[in-house]
């Protein structure tokens, strides 16, 4: 075996194993061809020294994310993942959509643009931004709004182009912030990753997959703001001591009620919904390592006492009811067949 088919062989691990019984050695056989380049020595070269170009490497990763992560058509199993992985997408989404939502209207009630609501206390007066520069970058986390729109109405490029404008900005300010005078934070990077993972989730959204049904998630946006943010922000702005809840005990809180609804309805008898169970699963699964990642910055706070036990309650919640939905899940999943070796190897056109 040359090195350009170890390399190759390597790239294709990426596939579900049955796929790759079957097909492994006809796309080996075509790959292998396509290099031949007529020239003796130029092709021992290549097959040496040459390696996957990054279009074939990419048209690979896209299959493998079609058919682990399947579409209507697909294996039950690779359904289920696909649906998971699409579930917890759009919810991820929807809470950033949601808390940037209220981040407008909170941002125009602070400015005196909401004449009939009352005036905010001088505490809460905002600093506007010292150029029109500084204003579009700070606007740029705004673009989780328009990029969750997008989604839900199935335009899933349009999607990932417009939430790459949201990871960029914090991701360049924190860096250049951090090699400064400010202190390094695992919390803003932890969190940058997260988006990162988001940004990169949105390929199971292909075009194999079902569309999106865009009114309930469309009216979830509303509904979230009006049951979650907004109570938040007024007990929050009245009740100093919940000023102690930080984003990532935050998300604990909801991904815990979340799982806690999800179980009841499956102890009442309801039909069973796997795909939900594993996009929960998955959730909390990104809430804890978000809030183990974030517990070292709070060594240097004066409160870092109270703040670690909060956060510890937090993780103990998370796990004391994501374990038991965790194993539900699984053994739900595990009772699926696995996916068949039965479809023909394609070059996916996203």
């Amino acid at each position: 075996m040359s090195r350009l088919e170890e390399r190759y062989r390597f790239v294709l691990r990426l596939l579900p194993a049955a796929y790759r019984q079957e097909w492994e050695d006809d796309m080996v056989a075509a790959f292998l061809d396509s290099m031949d380049t007529g020239d003796s020595e130029t092709t021992a070269y290549v097959t040496d020294y040459g390696r996957p170009s990054l279009s074939e490497v990419a048209s690979i990763v896209s299959l493998a994310v079609r058919l682990r992560l399947g579409g209507a058509d697909a294996p039950p199993r690779s359904y289920a993942w696909g649906q998971a992985v699409r579930l917890a997408t759009l919810m991820a989404m929807l809470t950033h959509a949601v808390m940037i939502t209220t981040s407008i209207a909170v941002t125009l009630w602070l400015s005196g643009k909401i004449a009939w609501l009352p005036a905010p206390a001088s505490e809460w007066t905002i600093t506007p931004p010292s150029s029109i520069w500084h204003t579009a970058w700070n606007l740029a986390g705004y673009a989780w709004l328009p990029a969750y729109i997008a989604l839900v109405l199935g335009h899933r490029r349009v999607a990932q182009a417009v939430a790459l404008l949201a990871v960029v900005p914090p991701a360049i300010t924190t860096a250049v912030q951090q090699a400064g005078d400010v202190p390094l934070s695992v919390s803003s990077w932890a969190m940058l990753l997260i988006d990162v993972v988001l940004l990169l989730a949105m390929a199971a959204f292909h075009h194999g997959a079902p569309p999106v049904p865009r009114r309930p998630w469309l009216l979830a946006l509303p509904v979230g703001v009006l049951l979650v943010p907004v109570p938040l922000f007024t007990i929050q702005a009245t009740t100093p001591a919940l000023r102690l809840l930080d984003w990532p005990g935050l998300s604990c809180a909801a991904v815990t009620a979340a799982m806690v609804i999800h179980l009841t309805v499956r102890v009442s008898r309801r039909p069973r919904n796997l795909p939900w169970s594993l996009a929960l699963t998955l959730l909390a699964v990104t809430t804890l390592a978000q809030r183990t990642a974030t517990l070292p910055d709070y060594s240097d706070q004066a409160q870092h006492t109270t703040l670690a036990t909060i956060a510890s309650v937090q993780a103990i919640a998370v796990l004391a009811v994501g374990v038991p939905l965790a194993v539900l899940a699984i053994r739900a999943l595990r009772r699926l067949p696995p996916i068949p070796a039965t479809q023909r190897p394609t070059t996916p056109t996203e």
